[in-house]
């Protein structure tokens, strides 16, 4: 099943909002379920950009958004 081109377009542009909000909910608040959410927003951006990187074949870009998920998650555990 292929994906409308209009519909990517439209998850890109989501997942970079979610970048933008994400960084600043960080680099605003220093309250920690805030700082939890921020980071919770980037992992959220950073599944979408895997998904785009991952249907484009863009292999170290996959690769480079899982490290950055996996030190998101670490974020949101770090502010709990």
């Amino acid at each position: 099943m292929r994906i409308p081109i209009r519909t990517i377009r439209k998850i890109r542009w989501f997942g970079f909002c979610l970048a933008l909000i994400s960084v600043f909910l960080l680099t605003t608040f220093k309250v920690n379920y805030i700082q939890a959410s921020g980071w919770a927003l980037s992992a959220m951006s950073c599944c979408i950009w895997i998904f785009d990187s991952y249907r484009s074949k863009h292999r170290p870009r996959m690769f480079m958004e899982m490290i950055y998920l996996i030190c998101g998650i670490w974020g949101i555990i770090n502010w709990l």
